[in-house]
């Protein structure tokens, strides 16, 4: 699998070219470049580590090309390729899991509800890329299945046939329907979980979103633009959509707006979205901003304002969670919370891949703060209040 250039710009570095082995050296470009990723590391709660990605964005290349340097290939300049090497040893990157092209020593399954949310596809990429640079091969496995006696169950009889092909280990991400009969079914192989609610912080490895940091942008923002009227979608199906809505209604009290805070139960689906919308919407104290549990969520809001005649932004202000190219899309432009997928899933793959190795440490969490990207769904204040008709008595 590719991996794309991450060039921001003039940044980038030619690994075929001399100049490659110049530019670090006389525009100190590169040592700003790893400090930028230092700081961005150790402003996490958890173990401080970089990704095959940090070493990467450090020095302005790809991921397949800081992979092809450190596993030492011809057709890349040995300047580069100490560069690479250094940037992994300072930012912690564990060299020793680099394995050869030919050295395939086993399979990671990546467990999963759906892969219709993007955001999982994401997460899936990032995870594939790290464990590629160990020698491993990556199968996604969605466990979401109905039977007549629940609404949702796990499907326990592929995951053990996993087990049974040796798998190495199992990535699970964000919350998992059934998630104890999921780890039941996992045996006695590792388990990382990416994306996930704080619940599972102490019984395996976790490496999940900061949400109350990430709310606390949304809500600040809007502050920021005169919004106080500001109501949040979501909250039902997960845990994982309780505690953002936990964190909206903490960061709305912090700002002193815990009057007008409001939660519209929804879950992560785009119909459950614009059902919420619907409501907020044609109430008698309909709010001038809505932020949602994830981009999904915000697309089925953003059409019950369209539906409703409401125009974004200038009438209302609409934001998401997880920075997916949904959000992201000319026709949407919905502003939201970027919680590093990237990182989330390099991270995790990294961890897994320290367990299968023989890690017997204690459970380990990280926290990764998120940050805020607005686009023109949040692009003005709050719409001007409505003036109510006087009544006249015609005698």
């Amino acid at each position: 699998m590719s991996n794309e250039a991450n060039t921001p710009g003039s940044g980038s570095i030619d690994p075929h070219s001399d100049q490659a082995a110049q530019r670090e050296g006389t525009t100190g470009q590169t040592i700003d470049q790893i400090e930028h990723v230092e700081e961005r590391i150790a402003a996490e709660d958890g173990p401080s580590r970089g990704t095959l990605r940090d070493v990467a964005d450090s020095l302005g290349i790809s991921s397949a090309v800081a992979l092809r340097a450190l596993r030492g290939h011809d057709d890349i300049l040995p300047t580069l390729k100490g560069r690479v090497h250094e940037a992994a040893e300072r930012l912690n990157f564990p060299l020793e899991e680099i394995a050869d092209e030919a050295d395939h020593r086993g399979v990671v399954a990546v467990l999963v509800n759906t892969m219709r949310n993007t955001w999982i596809s994401d997460l899936v990429r990032a995870a594939r890329i790290e464990l590629t640079a160990t020698g491993r091969s990556v199968v996604v496995v969605p466990t979401r299945r109905r039977v007549p006696e629940y609404p949702i169950a796990a499907d326990t009889d592929a995951i053990e046939s996993l087990v049974k092909l040796d798998v190495d280990g199992f990535l699970t991400i964000s919350d998992l329907h059934d998630m104890d009969a999921v780890l039941e079914a996992t045996g006695d192989r590792p388990v990382v979980s990416i994306g996930c609610s704080r619940q599972f912080v102490g019984r395996l490895d976790t490496v999940r979103i900061d949400d109350e940091v990430g709310q606390g942008l949304l809500v600040d923002h809007l502050v920021g633009l005169g919004h106080t009227e500001i109501a949040h979608v979501g909250g039902v199906g997960s845990t994982l959509a309780r505690e953002r809505a936990d964190a909206f209604t903490a960061a709305m009290r912090r700002h002193g707006l815990e009057s007008t805070a409001r939660v519209e139960p929804a879950d992560f689906t785009e119909q459950v979205g614009l059902t919420a919308g619907q409501m907020l919407l044609r109430g008698s104290q309909v709010p001038t901003a809505i932020t949602c549990t994830n981009d999904v969520s915000a697309i089925g809001v953003l059409s019950a304002a369209r539906d409703a005649g409401y125009d974004v932004p200038s009438q209302l202000a609409v934001a998401g969670y997880g920075n997916t190219s949904l959000a992201a899309s000319g026709i949407a432009q919905v502003t939201s919370v970027d919680p590093n997928s990237t990182r989330l899933g390099a991270l995790a793959a990294q961890f897994l891949v320290e367990r299968v190795s023989g890690h017997e440490e204690g459970a380990r969490d990280v926290a990764v703060a998120p940050k805020i990207v607005v686009r023109r769904s949040t692009s003005a204040g709050p719409r001007p209040a409505s003036t109510k008709r006087k009544r006249i008595t015609v005698d």
